[in-house]
């Protein structure tokens, strides 16, 4: 009797030992999604952070409607508009000593489209956008030279500073320098070949 009952008490326990566990199993997927989530995450900041010469700044594109930088920034902090073209920009936290993103904009006038502001050239000078060769401001022009091929385009005076602008218009990217640190301060996307004729002041 003894042994009998022995047997059916072994026999659920041998069973159990032999399936498989489903814990572990639900930790292995769980860190798998975390994994998936953080590299996605990574991709998005990345979309986020990209200054791609010619084509634009994070999600702001070149040639995209105007309407399309308020849709993912918000209403700007300034603005100002005449004869066609607008300029738009947006502090970090509203605060104009913050870093500024800035937009200019233009129509066709007399076009199908005219009642349509294109975005024509985008700014910004917070670090954390980057060129893909990982250039971002507060780079040194000698870095900025080794990939890009600039020309001195023209120059003005920023908080009493004096600013030289370095443009590399096959390419479609400005870059903007303190001319005492040497160090860039700004830079600027806009469609490659179009960035000739007088240097627009986006500040």
């Amino acid at each position: 009797m003894l042994k009998r009952t022995f047997v059916i008490l072994f026999a659920p326990l041998l069973f159990a030992c032999n399936q498989p566990d489903k814990k572990t199993e639900t930790t292995d997927t769980s860190v798998a999604n975390s994994a998936d989530t953080a590299v996605a995450t990574v991709k998005e900041n990345t979309a986020n952070q990209l200054i791609s010469p010619g084509q634009g700044i994070g999600h702001l594109r070149v040639g995209q409607p105007a309407d399309s930088a308020i849709v993912l920034l918000g209403r700007p902090d300034s603005s100002d508009a005449a004869m066609g073209s607008s300029l738009m920009a947006w502090y970090a936290k509203h605060d104009r000593k913050g870093y500024r993103t800035a937009i200019f904009a233009h129509r066709n006038m007399g076009g199908k489209d005219e009642n349509t502001s294109y975005i024509k050239k985008i700014m910004v000078n917070s670090p954390w956008f980057k060129t893909p060769e990982g250039l971002s401001t507060g780079a040194g022009l000698e870095d900025i030279k080794k990939a890009y091929t600039l020309k001195q385009v023209s120059s003005f005076t920023a908080d009493a500073k004096k600013v030289i602008v370095y443009d590399d218009n096959a390419k479609g990217i400005t870059f903007e320098v303190d001319s005492v640190s040497n160090k860039c301060v700004a830079i600027v996307v806009y469609k490659p070949n179009e960035g000739s004729g007088t240097y627009l002041d986006m500040h």
